[in-house]
């Protein structure tokens, strides 16, 4: 019976050992989500599109960019293949003049419906206390607002800008993370 035992202890020995490493590799970020870019986008989208619509009605924005960045391949090498794709892309319109809200209460109000549909604010340096939403930039003429919705690799950042005293220009940007291309070597 001592013989099993000693069986028994290696394989949980060897199991916990492999249990370590698939978390070290998880932390370390060498265990890939299994979402693809374009699932990621499409999981965001029609959120933030329609918090976007509520939020501004009467702004008319536009798609200003759709870009598709190559990040696949060795993380200390500087070439970089389709593996991987981050996908980011811009909205971007002009607040109607008879909208007279500050920057800080366009960027919010989006920020406001996001929360209502189970996002939460992506600023990592919020503490608790500050409230539901914190700017991640706050600078004279400009915020920025980083929303991320749980289980989706990817983020939306709400930007709000003053063109002049009179008028203020609003922006979302869908960008996802460094994510599987499922169409790579197919």
């Amino acid at each position: 019976m001592d013989g099993l035992d000693r069986t028994r202890g290696v394989r949980l020995r060897r199991s916990a050992a492999a249990m370590a490493l698939t978390g070290m590799l998880a932390g370390c970020g060498l265990v890939e989500p299994k979402q693809t870019y374009e699932q990621a986008y499409e999981a965001m989208r029609p959120d933030a599109m329609a918090a976007m619509g509520e939020a501004w009605p009467g702004v008319e924005m536009e798609k200003e960019s759709a870009d598709l960045e190559e990040c696949g391949g060795l993380d200390i090498s500087a070439d970089k293949n389709a593996s991987k794709i981050q996908q980011g892309v811009t909205y971007r319109g002009e607040v109607p003049a008879e909208d007279r809200r500050s920057i800080e209460e366009l960027a919010r109000a989006v920020g406001e419906r996001l929360l209502e549909r189970g996002w939460r604010n992506g600023s990592a340096t919020r503490s608790p206390g500050e409230g539901d939403l914190e700017f991640a930039e706050n600078l004279p003429g400009e915020v920025l607002l980083d929303m991320e919705k749980p289980g989706v690799h990817g983020w939306v950042a709400v930007g709000a800008f003053v063109d002049s005293p009179e008028r203020h220009s609003v922006s979302l940007n869908l960008v996802t993370e460094c994510l599987r291309n499922p169409e790579w070597e197919k």
